[in-house]
């Protein structure tokens, strides 16, 4: 005869949600159920002022599918991620290093290396605006050194355009990413270094043998946060480019941005699931590799 589960066991086993409970209200609240109230939109053509809606299944993806500007925003997005991704790898990473030495001043160099993330985009963008301008600071020191015969607008440049708006990119995500590599050195026993000194490892293979093992955490998470954030960046592009010279740095969300714009509701939900969709099967081939990479070095 089976027993009933007493009180005390079935408190101890819902003990563990009610602590998780508000945490999965606010995902479903504010992550799943827009997901799937987008994906309903997208099979829909949504009249918003009108406030009515037809079934018409997949006739919006095949729109965006059939749309030039669609596939040249799409472009322009994974492109933007293959400039960002090495900068956000490497360039947090060599800072790092530096300000994991144990030097007097170091505590300054780690607030002035974070100090980009905690300046309101708004502000870096208008400052970039400037650097970036035919009469700026890069513009002029270029010419300076014989790189450009005269001054040029970088954001204005179909050429430079979307490289100018990820350096800026890059430069807001440094010392956010430097944080969580300093974590993780920071975390790897000096013992380590000191046997492989002893056993006449110079620093070149210390770091490719010990330190860059024990970052491939803090790799992937880098990795995957930078290829969902640079799927999604607009906040750089609106406030500098618009989206400009000629569509040249346009990407996907200014491409959503701009059909709700132009109450195309219906379509923009189409191009945020496919967006979903890319954010996931880019992260997950970025885990995967670096997971084999990780593997590849233990060895």
């Amino acid at each position: 005869m089976n027993k009933r589960p007493s009180k005390k066991h079935l408190m101890s086993a819902l003990t563990p949600w009610l602590f998780l409970l508000p945490s999965i209200i606010i995902i479903a609240t504010f992550l799943i159920l827009p997901i799937i109230e987008a994906f309903r939109w997208s099979l829909l053509d949504y009249k918003l002022i009108s406030n009515t809606s037809e079934f018409v299944g997949l006739a919006n993806f095949k729109e965006i599918f059939a749309d030039d500007m669609f596939w040249k925003a799409l472009l322009n997005t994974i492109l933007f991620v293959i400039i960002v991704l090495p900068m956000n790898i490497f360039l947090p990473m060599i800072l790092a290093a530096l300000v994991n030495q144990k030097l007097r001043t170091v505590g300054l160099f780690r607030v002035l290396y974070y100090l980009p993330v905690v300046t309101p985009i708004v502000v870096g963008a208008i400052m970039w605006k400037m650097l970036y301008s035919q009469n700026g600071a890069i513009s002029n020191f270029l010419v300076s050194i014989g790189v450009l015969d005269q001054g040029m607008n970088f954001l204005t440049n179909s050429t430079t355009a979307l490289i100018a708006v990820a350096f800026i990119t890059a430069w807001k995500g440094l010392g956010y990413y430097m944080v969580m590599y300093l974590a993780n050195l920071q975390s790897i026993p000096n013992q380590m270094y000191e046997a492989a000194s002893i056993d006449g490892a110079n620093t070149f293979q210390q770091f490719t043998k010990i330190t860059m093992p024990m970052l491939v955490p803090s790799i992937t998470l880098v990795s995957v946060l930078t290829i969902v954030n640079g799927l999604k960046v607009f906040e750089e592009i609106a406030l500098t480019t618009n989206g400009g010279p000629a569509g040249a740095t346009t990407t996907l969300v200014m491409y959503i941005y701009n059909k709700f714009m132009n109450l195309d509701v219906s379509i923009a939900s189409a191009a945020g699931i496919v967006l979903l969709a890319l954010a996931i099967f880019g992260s997950l081939i970025q885990m995967r590799l670096t997971r084999q990479r990780e593997d590849d070095l233990r060895a």
